[in-house]
């Protein structure tokens, strides 16, 4: 036999029979770093690896991904909750590892293509209390050879009781891309329709319904420790309903925003629009809103940031505020003087009696240097503007609220027109402008 063929026979044989040990080291380290960055850098979730067995072909492990004391625990647990318990997403993974992961074709989702393992997870609710509740749906996850994973999250139609109540859905698909080495993270896919019911008695009978979710991301961080990216989010008719009375919910949401950083300036946008939102007091409402910033010092915008980060879920947020000013206040000064622009281009409200209409502009440029930083100076080279618009039906509602609001018409600040009532606007070198009549403003005030 053809001594490279030999050669090539041989050093197939050591891939597939001796790579799987060696590279099962990689994968555990893969898995572990890809389940912590698919958490965030929030300090209110911690993952720890309760066990990894690892195997020569497969290993199994389990790691535990917990929702610690802070905001995110205040919001899901309750703020009062005088219990110990901490609640936890438990996450059982089957790797099969090797460059060729042979093992893997027993599975009902396989692949041969090359990488450091070949996963698949299922998950299961441990509310604190010791429970384990299994959560339907696999995870099934390649990793590959520089330790990025595509993770595809698959859940068919089915429904469970629980509890006196019932939970039906029709099915998910959703892939995560995760890459460790450069922080990227992107998601891409849907959530199909469910239905939450609790069959309590009378009153106390309660039913929530999403329509489909649909999504679409991308992210990585930047440099100055700033993520940026876009992201689309479609939700379709959203209800809550206790009860005899009346369903709470909307029609459709939709997000859609992005960001960049270009020569060492920042640039976003973002859209919001929410349709048909109904509540105990509102029926049909619209908003839409259109929100951009552009040249923000993304030096200095991302070291203020993950100072931020560091006071989250403080339970005195104000009083860590403020001591955390001082170490900011340079980058806050730095962040000003560079110049930025932020533009409200729409801030609609739809009512049932007219829809309320806002425009705002804010741009600030480039202006003295740090040392020279004053806050008058910096509001004198401010220029603004503010455009709103509401029916008369809705400022006669907030006058009846609050007759003080009838100084505003007084005062020329809101002025009539068909059935609306306007105001335009406008900042510049400390004038303001409202409907035409010029009110200067006291900056010397601010020096004193």
């Amino acid at each position: 036999m053809n001594r490279w063929l030999v050669a090539a026979l041989v050093t197939l044989a050591l891939i597939v029979l001796v790579s799987p040990g060696i590279v099962g080291h990689l994968a555990e380290k893969s898995v572990e770093e890809n389940l912590n960055l698919a958490a965030g850098e929030n300090d209110d979730i911690v993952v720890t690896t309760e066990s990894f067995d690892r195997g020569w072909f497969t290993s199994e492990g389990r790691h535990r991904i917990e929702l610690r004391q802070g905001a995110l625990h205040s919001v899901f647990v309750g703020e009062d909750d005088a219990s110990n318990a901490i609640p936890a997403l438990v996450v059982d993974t089957h790797v099969d590892h090797g460059l060729l992961p042979l093992s893997s074709l027993a599975r009902d989702v396989s692949s041969l293509k090359p990488g450091l393992a070949s996963t698949v997870s299922t998950i299961a609710l441990d509310p604190g209390d010791g429970e384990i509740i299994k959560l339907p749906g696999k995870i099934y996850s390649e990793v590959g050879l520089s330790g990025a994973t595509a993770s595809r999250f698959v859940l068919e139609a089915g429904s469970r009781n629980i509890d006196g109540g019932s939970v039906e859905w029709q099915g998910a698909d959703v892939t995560v891309k995760t890459n460790p080495a450069s922080g990227a993270v992107s998601v891409d896919g849907s959530v199909q329709p469910w239905d939450a019911i609790y069959e309590g008695g009378g009153e106390d009978r309660s039913r929530i319904s999403f329509g489909d979710i649909r999504i679409y991301g991308q992210q990585e961080k930047s440099p100055y420790g700033l993520a940026v990216g876009n992201i689309k989010l479609d939700v379709g008719p959203a209800s809550a309903a206790g009860g005899s009375g009346p369903a709470n919910g909307f029609q459709s949401l939709s997000i859609d925003a992005h960001s960049e950083i270009i020569d060492d300036r920042m640039n976003s946008a973002a859209k919001l629009a929410i349709t048909g939102i109904k509540g105990s007091d509102l029926g049909g409402v619209d908003i839409a809103l259109d929100v951009i910033l552009n040249g923000l010092n993304a030096q200095a915008a991302g070291r203020i940031a993950r100072a931020l980060q560091g006071i989250q879920g403080n339970p005195d947020p104000q009083g860590a505020l403020s001591a955390i000013y001082p170490l900011i206040e340079s980058d806050v000064q730095t962040l000003l003087v560079s110049g930025m622009e932020i533009r409200f281009d729409r801030l609609d409200v739809a009512l049932p009696d007219g829809e309320l209409t806002t425009k705002l502009r804010f741009s600030l440029p480039p202006t003295a240097p740090q040392s020279d930083f004053s806050w008058p100076a910096l509001l004198l080279a401010l220029d603004a503007s503010a455009d709103i618009r509401l029916p008369v039906a809705l400022f006669e509602m907030a006058q009846e609220m609050s007759p003080d609001a009838g100084m505003l018409v007084a005062m020329g600040v809101l002025k009539k027109s068909a059935g609306y009532y306007e105001m335009q606007a406008e900042y510049a070198k400390g004038l303001v402008t409202v409907n035409g009549a010029p009110m200067p403003i006291p900056l010397q005030a601010l020096q004193q």
